[in-house]
């Protein structure tokens, strides 16, 4: 008898569960109430190799796989105010990788996560002959 009440308890508990409805089908999520979704994103990428040229930065990237992606980064940005590039050390275990801030959908600033240390493989002279681009651009357009 004690078998047949427990396994008749269990049928209607599992009946239960697929008879439930999903009440919240169609509402926004509950973190979603249009006023604290932040209008600020952001993005990181691996950071291969930092060439230091004589008015910018040429950053190489990881992209989607093993493509390597390229961005020059003026030096004035760092002297601007507000700063448009600012650089602060990485945690030890961690590969150097480059934040890109927007805000609304443009471009506000980018953090290089690095070694300060010159010494460091991350960062290099750039080679006699290396252009280092447009460096009055506004802003840093990247694909990913």
């Amino acid at each position: 008898m004690k078998k047949i009440l427990t396994l008749v308890l269990l049928a209607a508990g599992i009946a239960c569960f697929s008879f439930a409805q999903d009440n919240d089908s169609g509402k926004k999520p509950i973190w979603d109430h249009g006023d604290n979704v932040a209008s600020i994103t952001y993005q990181n990428v691996n950071i291969y190799r930092i060439y230091d040229t004589q008015d910018a930065y040429i950053v190489l990237y990881a992209k989607q796989g093993v493509k390597v992606g390229q961005v020059s980064i003026p030096k004035d940005w760092a002297k601007q105010s507000p700063r448009k590039l600012e650089f602060r050390t990485k945690p030890n275990k961690l590969d150097s990788y480059m934040t890109i801030i927007k805000q609304d959908g443009e471009f506000l600033k980018v953090w290089l996560n690095v070694n300060p240390d010159r010494r460091d493989s991350i960062w290099a002279v750039a080679p006699h002959g290396v252009s280092s681009g447009d460096t009055s651009k506004e802003t840093l357009e990247i694909e990913y």
